[in-house]
Protein backbone atom coordinates (compact mmCIF):
# COMPACT_ATOMS: atom_id res chain seq x y z
CA UNK A 1 0.00 0.00 0.00
CA UNK A 2 1.61 3.31 -1.22
CA UNK A 3 2.58 6.05 1.51
CA UNK A 4 0.39 9.00 2.17
CA UNK A 5 1.70 11.99 1.73
CA UNK A 6 3.64 13.48 5.15
CA UNK A 7 2.29 16.57 4.63
CA UNK A 8 -1.05 15.27 4.79
CA UNK A 9 -0.48 13.12 7.55
CA UNK A 10 0.52 15.96 9.86
CA UNK A 11 -2.19 17.92 8.47
CA UNK A 12 0.00 20.84 7.10
CA UNK A 13 1.10 22.63 4.10
CA UNK A 14 4.44 22.61 2.38
CA UNK A 15 4.97 26.04 3.37
CA UNK A 16 4.85 25.61 7.02
CA UNK A 17 7.42 26.48 9.46
CA UNK A 18 9.60 24.03 11.26
CA UNK A 19 6.91 25.44 14.33
CA UNK A 20 4.14 24.59 12.61
CA UNK A 21 5.42 20.83 12.16
CA UNK A 22 5.85 20.45 15.75
CA UNK A 23 3.14 21.89 17.01
CA UNK A 24 1.06 19.66 14.60
CA UNK A 25 2.97 16.60 15.12
CA UNK A 26 2.61 17.25 18.97
CA UNK A 27 -1.24 16.98 18.60
CA UNK A 28 -1.24 14.21 17.13
CA UNK A 29 1.26 12.12 18.44
CA UNK A 30 -0.51 13.16 22.18
CA UNK A 31 -4.20 12.02 20.19
CA UNK A 32 -2.67 8.37 18.72
CA UNK A 33 -0.14 7.66 21.49
CA UNK A 34 -0.54 3.68 22.74
CA UNK A 35 -0.60 4.88 26.13
CA UNK A 36 -4.14 6.85 25.28
CA UNK A 37 -5.02 3.61 22.89
CA UNK A 38 -4.60 0.68 24.67
CA UNK A 39 -5.16 -2.66 22.10
CA UNK A 40 -6.01 0.04 19.29
CA UNK A 41 -3.91 -1.34 16.66
CA UNK A 42 -5.03 1.40 14.44
CA UNK A 43 -3.71 4.29 16.84
CA UNK A 44 -0.71 2.47 16.48
CA UNK A 45 0.07 2.68 13.19
CA UNK A 46 -0.95 6.72 12.77
CA UNK A 47 1.17 7.56 15.79
CA UNK A 48 4.22 5.55 13.53
CA UNK A 49 2.96 7.51 10.36
CA UNK A 50 2.79 10.56 12.38
CA UNK A 51 6.20 10.22 13.73
CA UNK A 52 7.96 9.26 10.45
CA UNK A 53 6.52 11.89 8.54
CA UNK A 54 7.62 14.58 11.45
CA UNK A 55 11.06 13.39 11.34
CA UNK A 56 11.68 13.51 8.06
CA UNK A 57 10.21 17.23 7.69
CA UNK A 58 12.37 18.40 10.62
CA UNK A 59 15.28 17.38 8.66
CA UNK A 60 16.24 20.01 6.51
CA UNK A 61 18.20 18.06 3.99
CA UNK A 62 15.77 15.08 4.47
CA UNK A 63 12.91 17.35 4.46
CA UNK A 64 14.41 19.16 0.32
CA UNK A 65 15.21 15.76 -0.89
CA UNK A 66 11.28 14.72 -0.28
CA UNK A 67 10.10 18.14 -1.39
CA UNK A 68 12.31 17.00 -4.94
CA UNK A 69 11.32 13.02 -5.26
CA UNK A 70 9.07 12.26 -2.67
CA UNK A 71 8.67 8.88 -1.41
CA UNK A 72 11.52 7.57 -3.55
CA UNK A 73 14.16 9.84 -2.13
CA UNK A 74 14.44 7.08 0.50
CA UNK A 75 13.39 3.89 -0.79
CA UNK A 76 17.37 3.27 -1.12
CA UNK A 77 18.23 4.53 1.91
CA UNK A 78 16.93 2.01 4.10
CA UNK A 79 15.06 4.85 6.22
CA UNK A 80 11.02 2.73 6.23
CA UNK A 81 13.12 -0.59 7.51
CA UNK A 82 15.16 0.97 10.19
CA UNK A 83 12.08 2.87 11.28
CA UNK A 84 10.31 -0.57 11.68
CA UNK A 85 13.34 -2.02 13.65
CA UNK A 86 13.65 0.89 15.84
CA UNK A 87 10.18 1.12 17.03
CA UNK A 88 9.24 4.44 18.27
CA UNK A 89 12.68 5.51 19.68
CA UNK A 90 14.54 8.34 17.25
CA UNK A 91 14.96 11.68 17.74
CA UNK A 92 11.48 12.91 16.95
CA UNK A 93 9.36 12.49 19.95
CA UNK A 94 12.59 12.84 22.33
CA UNK A 95 13.37 16.42 20.99
CA UNK A 96 10.08 17.99 21.51
CA UNK A 97 9.65 16.08 25.10
CA UNK A 98 12.47 16.31 26.87
CA UNK A 99 13.71 12.75 26.45
CA UNK A 100 11.06 10.72 28.23
CA UNK A 101 9.92 8.77 25.77
CA UNK A 102 12.34 6.93 24.90
CA UNK A 103 12.98 5.70 28.74
CA UNK A 104 9.35 4.52 28.44
CA UNK A 105 9.27 3.30 24.73
CA UNK A 106 9.20 -0.41 25.99
CA UNK A 107 5.17 -1.41 26.19
CA UNK A 108 5.00 2.60 25.63
CA UNK A 109 5.29 2.98 29.26
CA UNK A 110 3.17 5.97 31.04
CA UNK A 111 2.20 8.60 29.04
CA UNK A 112 1.84 11.01 31.99
CA UNK A 113 5.41 10.11 32.93
CA UNK A 114 6.67 11.39 29.27
CA UNK A 115 5.33 15.17 29.83
CA UNK A 116 6.21 15.57 33.66
CA UNK A 117 9.97 14.30 32.57
CA UNK A 118 9.86 16.94 30.31
CA UNK A 119 9.03 19.85 32.03
CA UNK A 120 10.88 18.30 35.07
CA UNK A 121 14.13 17.86 33.60
CA UNK A 122 13.84 14.10 33.65
CA UNK A 123 12.43 13.42 37.45
CA UNK A 124 8.92 11.73 37.69
CA UNK A 125 5.94 14.36 38.90
CA UNK A 126 4.99 12.78 42.40
CA UNK A 127 1.75 10.68 41.53
CA UNK A 128 -1.12 11.23 44.63
CA UNK A 129 -1.88 7.72 45.98
CA UNK A 130 -5.06 5.49 44.97
CA UNK A 131 -8.67 6.54 46.62
CA UNK A 132 -10.30 4.26 48.55
CA UNK A 133 -14.35 4.13 48.54
CA UNK A 134 -16.18 2.24 51.15
CA UNK A 135 -20.21 2.06 51.54
CA UNK A 136 -21.73 2.01 54.62
CA UNK A 137 -25.51 1.24 55.32
CA UNK A 138 -27.12 3.79 57.85
CA UNK A 139 -30.48 4.23 59.07
CA UNK A 140 -33.44 6.33 57.59
CA UNK A 141 -33.33 8.19 60.88
CA UNK A 142 -29.83 8.56 61.25
CA UNK A 143 -29.30 9.82 57.33
CA UNK A 144 -32.00 12.79 58.03
CA UNK A 145 -30.98 13.70 61.75
CA UNK A 146 -27.50 13.20 61.33
CA UNK A 147 -25.33 10.41 63.77
CA UNK A 148 -21.54 9.65 64.62
CA UNK A 149 -20.31 5.99 63.40
CA UNK A 150 -16.76 3.99 64.03
CA UNK A 151 -16.11 2.39 61.62
CA UNK A 152 -13.17 -0.61 61.04
CA UNK A 153 -11.62 -0.35 57.54
CA UNK A 154 -8.76 -2.28 56.26
CA UNK A 155 -6.34 0.37 54.79
CA UNK A 156 -2.71 0.23 53.50
CA UNK A 157 -2.77 -3.30 54.95
CA UNK A 158 -4.12 -2.63 58.50
CA UNK A 159 -6.95 -2.41 59.84
CA UNK A 160 -8.28 1.34 60.97
CA UNK A 161 -10.97 2.53 63.34
CA UNK A 162 -12.39 5.58 61.24
CA UNK A 163 -14.76 8.11 63.26
CA UNK A 164 -17.61 8.90 60.35
CA UNK A 165 -19.71 12.19 61.57
CA UNK A 166 -22.59 11.98 59.33
CA UNK A 167 -23.99 14.81 58.49
CA UNK A 168 -27.84 16.05 58.96
CA UNK A 169 -29.41 15.73 55.62
CA UNK A 170 -27.45 13.07 54.04
CA UNK A 171 -28.74 11.59 50.65
CA UNK A 172 -28.60 8.06 49.23
CA UNK A 173 -25.41 7.58 47.80
CA UNK A 174 -23.91 10.79 48.41
CA UNK A 175 -19.46 10.56 49.47
CA UNK A 176 -17.97 11.64 52.91
CA UNK A 177 -14.65 12.46 52.13
CA UNK A 178 -11.26 12.03 54.43
CA UNK A 179 -8.79 13.47 52.55
CA UNK A 180 -5.46 11.90 52.75
CA UNK A 181 -6.26 8.67 54.54
CA UNK A 182 -6.28 6.67 51.40
CA UNK A 183 -3.79 4.64 49.23
CA UNK A 184 0.08 5.48 50.15
CA UNK A 185 2.14 7.59 47.01
CA UNK A 186 4.45 5.14 45.36
CA UNK A 187 6.62 8.21 45.03
CA UNK A 188 6.31 10.53 47.24
CA UNK A 189 3.46 12.44 46.14
CA UNK A 190 0.27 13.07 48.33
CA UNK A 191 -1.62 9.89 49.79
CA UNK A 192 -5.35 9.28 48.21
CA UNK A 193 -8.70 9.97 49.71
CA UNK A 194 -10.64 7.61 51.76
CA UNK A 195 -14.54 8.00 50.46
CA UNK A 196 -17.19 6.38 52.37
CA UNK A 197 -20.06 6.09 50.02
CA UNK A 198 -23.84 6.38 52.18
CA UNK A 199 -26.46 3.55 51.82
CA UNK A 200 -29.66 4.41 53.49
CA UNK A 201 -31.44 1.36 54.98
CA UNK A 202 -35.69 1.90 54.08
CA UNK A 203 -37.91 3.56 56.64
CA UNK A 204 -41.37 1.32 57.60
CA UNK A 205 -43.72 4.29 57.01
CA UNK A 206 -41.61 7.08 55.82
CA UNK A 207 -40.15 7.92 52.54
CA UNK A 208 -38.16 10.63 50.99
CA UNK A 209 -38.50 13.06 48.02
CA UNK A 210 -35.92 15.84 47.70
CA UNK A 211 -36.18 17.67 51.09
CA UNK A 212 -39.98 16.61 51.66
CA UNK A 213 -40.89 13.44 54.07
CA UNK A 214 -43.40 12.04 53.20
CA UNK A 215 -45.59 9.74 56.21
CA UNK A 216 -48.26 7.54 54.87
CA UNK A 217 -51.46 7.91 57.58
CA UNK A 218 -53.82 4.48 57.50
CA UNK A 219 -57.42 5.06 58.54
CA UNK A 220 -60.82 3.31 58.24
CA UNK A 221 -63.36 4.15 55.86
CA UNK A 222 -65.73 5.36 58.72
CA UNK A 223 -62.87 7.85 59.70
CA UNK A 224 -62.90 8.98 56.22
CA UNK A 225 -66.07 9.33 55.51
CA UNK A 226 -66.77 10.86 58.70
CA UNK A 227 -64.29 12.61 59.46
CA UNK A 228 -62.17 12.50 62.40
CA UNK A 229 -58.50 12.85 63.86
CA UNK A 230 -55.24 10.78 62.64
CA UNK A 231 -52.16 10.96 65.25
CA UNK A 232 -48.87 11.44 63.73
CA UNK A 233 -45.92 9.98 64.99
CA UNK A 234 -42.46 11.36 63.16
CA UNK A 235 -39.27 11.09 65.12
CA UNK A 236 -39.49 12.83 67.87
CA UNK A 237 -42.50 14.81 66.77
CA UNK A 238 -45.97 13.58 67.71
CA UNK A 239 -49.19 15.55 66.75
CA UNK A 240 -52.90 14.78 65.89
CA UNK A 241 -53.80 15.47 62.21
CA UNK A 242 -57.69 16.57 61.68
CA UNK A 243 -59.30 14.35 58.74
CA UNK A 244 -62.00 16.13 57.11
CA UNK A 245 -65.52 14.41 56.77
CA UNK A 246 -65.18 12.74 53.02
CA UNK A 247 -61.27 11.90 52.87
CA UNK A 248 -60.49 9.80 49.70
CA UNK A 249 -57.71 7.65 50.05
CA UNK A 250 -54.48 9.45 48.32
CA UNK A 251 -55.17 12.77 49.83
CA UNK A 252 -52.04 14.34 51.02
CA UNK A 253 -51.95 17.12 54.13
CA UNK A 254 -48.47 19.48 54.39
CA UNK A 255 -46.96 20.23 57.55
CA UNK A 256 -44.60 22.89 56.66
CA UNK A 257 -41.26 23.06 58.10
CA UNK A 258 -41.36 19.44 59.16
CA UNK A 259 -39.34 17.94 56.70
CA UNK A 260 -35.74 17.09 55.76
CA UNK A 261 -32.81 19.65 56.20
CA UNK A 262 -30.73 19.28 53.78
CA UNK A 263 -26.67 19.72 54.23
CA UNK A 264 -27.01 23.33 52.33
CA UNK A 265 -29.32 24.13 55.53
CA UNK A 266 -32.47 24.02 53.39
CA UNK A 267 -35.65 22.31 54.70
CA UNK A 268 -38.62 20.97 53.46
CA UNK A 269 -42.19 20.19 54.49
CA UNK A 270 -44.20 17.00 55.67
CA UNK A 271 -46.55 15.29 53.76
CA UNK A 272 -49.11 13.13 55.57
CA UNK A 273 -50.72 10.74 52.79
CA UNK A 274 -54.18 9.34 53.90
CA UNK A 275 -53.93 5.58 53.42
CA UNK A 276 -58.06 4.60 53.37
CA UNK A 277 -58.13 0.19 54.52
CA UNK A 278 -60.89 -1.64 53.60
CA UNK A 279 -61.89 -4.17 56.34
CA UNK A 280 -61.34 -7.70 55.12
CA UNK A 281 -62.58 -9.26 57.87
CA UNK A 282 -66.16 -8.35 58.91
CA UNK A 283 -68.19 -9.70 61.96
CA UNK A 284 -71.90 -10.80 60.89
CA UNK A 285 -73.21 -7.63 62.68
CA UNK A 286 -70.82 -5.57 60.89
CA UNK A 287 -71.89 -6.83 57.69
CA UNK A 288 -75.74 -6.16 58.53
CA UNK A 289 -74.72 -2.41 59.33
CA UNK A 290 -72.79 -2.00 56.48
CA UNK A 291 -75.97 -3.89 54.19
CA UNK A 292 -78.56 -1.17 55.81
CA UNK A 293 -75.92 1.84 54.59
CA UNK A 294 -75.93 0.44 51.29
CA UNK A 295 -79.87 -0.15 50.86
CA UNK A 296 -79.81 3.72 51.93
CA UNK A 297 -77.41 4.12 49.34
CA UNK A 298 -79.52 2.17 46.64
CA UNK A 299 -82.30 4.29 47.49
CA UNK A 300 -80.96 7.73 46.43
CA UNK A 301 -80.94 5.93 43.13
Amino acid sequence: MSKRDYYEVLGVSKASSEKEIKKAYKKLAMKYHPDKNPDDAQAEESFKEVKEAYEILTNTEKRQEYDRFGHAAFDNSGFGQRQRQSGFSGSGFEDMFGGGFRQQSQGFGGFEDIFAQSRGGGRTRPRKGQDFEFNLSVDFVDAVKGAEKIIELPINGQQKKINVKIPEGIKDGEKIRFSGKGGLSANGGPSGDLLIIINIRSHPVLKRDENNLIYTSHIDMVTAALGGEVEVNVFDSRFKLKVPVGTQSGRKFKVSGKGVTSRKGVTGDLLVVIQVDTPTQLTEQQKALLEQLKATFDGNK
